[in-house]
């Protein structure tokens, strides 16, 4: 094996940053463009699905915001709550210093946020959870948000393979790295909660970066 082959197998299967596509793309043919896509998620929902991706493909939350309420929601909240637009996720054209989301979804669901965070000041801080919340025995175990790329109950967190919790992707993208898909999957984002309660209030949403470590197929359609 040469000094050459020896970098393209590195980058593939570490999946560093999309500065060494061109090594890639010299050896395998156009290599599909990185994605960057943005995702809202009221936490009331079960999910929302993001991307598609392929074996190889590296995926990681690059960012991501919101707050929970997991406590019984007043007038002024369930109201609120109810405004919400529906999960939902699209691509954002800048991979690299993108522009904020202009699209009217995204403003509305934005306004509604910034009144969702005045409402809930002053109630049980107990009860409100962050997206990159760490949940753990005192707080049994809910809040924050995690990535599915295929496990056989998506909706329930069990700490598998195919689940990560946010707060590990935002930290792995401070390390500029990022996850392998081992096979095709469609990767959802959940909220953390075993008891699966009804009255979640509050919105997260996000940024997940895809770098896609395959050729580009163009005319064709890739199996999910």
């Amino acid at each position: 094996m040469n000094r050459t082959m020896r970098i393209v197998l590195l980058v593939g299967l570490c999946g560093v940053s999309v500065t060494l596509g061109s090594v890639l793309s010299a050896q395998s043919g156009s290599q599909a463009a990185p994605e960057l896509h943005h995702w809202i998620l009221p936490v009331d929902q079960s999910g929302v699905e993001v991307a598609t991706l392929h074996p190889n493909d590296c995926y990681v939350v690059r960012s991501a915001t919101g707050t929970a309420f997991f406590g019984r929601p007043t007038d002024e909240i369930r109201n609120l709550q109810h405004q919400f637009v529906i999960a939902t996720s699209h691509a954002v054209e800048e991979v690299e210093d993108h522009s904020e989301c202009t699209r009217r979804g995204c403003v509305e669901a934005n306004r509604l946020i910034d009144q969702f965070e005045r409402a809930i000041t002053g109630l049980h801080q107990r009860q409100i959870r962050s997206i990159d919340h760490r949940p753990n025995p005192s707080d049994s175990f809910y809040g924050g948000a995690y990535t599915d790329v295929g496990s056989e109950e998506r909706e329930r967190f069990r700490n598998l393979p195919e689940q990560r919790m946010l707060f590990q992707h935002l930290a792995t993208a401070r390390r500029d790295n990022c996850y392998e898909a081992k096979m095709p999957r469609t990767l959802t984002i959940h909220v953390r909660d075993h008891e699966q309660r009804v009255n979640r209030s509050g919105v997260y949403q996000g940024y997940l970066y895809v770098e896609h470590h395959h050729p580009e197929i163009t005319g064709k359609t890739v199996a999910d």
